[in-house]
């Protein structure tokens, strides 16, 4: 990784520490398997892909992030996969979030304890930009990762106003739900928009695709000081830019599926 990269790796996951956003998928050493093992499939009618029986392992689900080649224009900067669920930090980064019920909306890009296996990488859009693309891609059962969906939108239905509390702080959010593509087994799009008691701001854009039972989820976070309304405004992140990519990532996890 090109020394630039690293100078802007460090600054910008300090921010995103710093109001709770970072991703929780893996440290960013690779702890897969590399054999692997193959997920039990059943035959299926001609030139359909075979239904999974089991849930992807960590070797299964890395090829299924994007490539460079994929994602011209873009930069990708690290990524890592894991079996099993991530282990707890050694620090106390244990975080409230009131109602409750809302937690799926700032845990959706992360894995909840029950995941099979999960994968995961960062990319950004040029060199200079400082808004990471956070790719996160989580294995269950087709079963479990039905009920994470549901338990997301059922949260999105409600929790347009809700707050968070963490070792870093306290902040307030707003969530909105928007259009989401028709890709995969089921998709939902929305945004959020959180305050820091410290008087900053945090957009964090987040398309979650469930295939089969794979979760895959892309957010964009755009991490801002205190702002004008009509400033802010103009930090806030729109999917247009990323459909390309999510399209791709979607295709890769499908193709793992009926590997």
């Amino acid at each position: 990784m090109a020394r630039k990269s690293g100078r802007r790796l460090t600054a910008v996951a300090a921010l995103l520490t710093a109001v709770g956003l970072t991703s929780a998928c893996g440290d960013g050493t690779e702890t897969a398997d590399a054999a692997g093992s193959p997920g039990n499939a059943t035959s299926t009618a001609a030139g359909k892909p075979a239904q999974r029986t089991e849930p992807l392992t960590a070797a299964e689900l890395r090829p299924a992030l994007l490539t460079a080649e994929q994602v011209v224009g873009f930069e990708i900067t690290g990524s890592s996969a894991r079996d099993g669920a991530a282990e707890e930090p050694s620090y106390d980064a244990e975080e409230t979030v009131s109602p409750e019920a809302c937690r799926p909306v700032r845990d959706a890009t992360k894995g909840d304890g029950e995941e099979a296996a999960a994968a995961q990488s960062t990319m950004y859009r040029g060199k200079s930009a400082l808004a990471p693309r956070s790719t996160n891609l989580l294995s269950y059962s087709e079963e479990a990762a039905r009920t994470r969906m549901t338990l997301l939108r059922e949260a999105l239905g409600t929790c347009d106003r809700f707050s968070f509390s963490n070792a870093f702080g306290k902040s307030s959010a707003t969530s909105e739900v928007l259009d989401a593509p028709d890709l995969g087994d089921d998709t939902l799009r929305y945004r959020t928009l959180s305050r820091s008691d410290k008087g900053g701001f945090a957009w964090k854009l987040v398309t979650a695709v469930r295939v089969g039972g794979v979760i895959a989820t892309m957010d964009v976070q755009e991490i801002t000081g205190p702002l004008s309304p009509q400033k802010l405004a103009t930090f806030k992140p729109e999917p247009g830019p990323d459909e390309a990519v999510i399209d791709r990532l979607v295709e890769n996890v499908t193709d793992a599926q009926g590997a």
